[in-house]
């Protein structure tokens, strides 16, 4: 069988899993390892050394149709928790039938900074949100597949978390 990802259908976003925020889109955060550049005896050149489950800075920006209560509750100095639903289209080429599957982001994260738009007739504002990530678990079709917890030292991808040892040997 060969089921092919085609678009998202649809999404929603909720603040503390319950309360819905509105219209938006969404630009999701790059998971990017931090690494250090190692040279000498034994290397012909340079090698980048990623370091395992460490990551730089990830950034969620929620942008919104309109500046809007959702949005200007979002600026308050404290950690949101925040649930990002999608349907997801897939076609299965044996069958010829779509099929959906269910994707579910949550992030919790600091604010960062929040655009409030512009003005303009029969326009939108086009406003923002942008988080500090310090967590974030993906679940497809509720398989957990990646969850990363940056206080906490976790960093699992498909149910194998790449920090354990990491904490063992720090005594966390």
């Amino acid at each position: 069988m060969t089921v092919r990802s085609e678009q998202v259908i649809g999404y929603s976003v909720f603040l503390n899993g319950t309360d819905y925020l509105g219209t938006s889109t969404a630009d999701l955060p790059e998971v990017a390892f931090l690494s250090e550049t190692i040279k000498g005896g034994g290397i012909a050149g340079e090698v980048e050394a990623p370091s395992p489950g460490q990551t730089s800075a990830m950034t969620l920006t929620l942008n919104w149709k309109t500046t809007e209560r959702a949005s200007i509750q979002l600026l308050a100095p404290k950690v949101h928790a925040l649930d990002l639903r999608a349907s997801i289209q897939k076609f299965d080429t044996n069958t010829n039938e779509y099929k959906e599957s269910a994707l579910k982001i949550t992030v919790r994260g600091r604010p960062l900074s929040g655009t409030l738009g512009g003005l303009e007739a029969s326009a939108t504002m086009d406003s923002a949100s942008a988080f500090s990530v310090i967590y974030i678990k993906i679940l497809i079709d509720g398989e957990e597949v990646v969850e990363i917890d940056k206080f906490n030292y976790i960093f699992k991808v498909l149910g194998v978390d790449y920090l354990a040892t990491t904490r063992a040997n720090l005594g966390l």
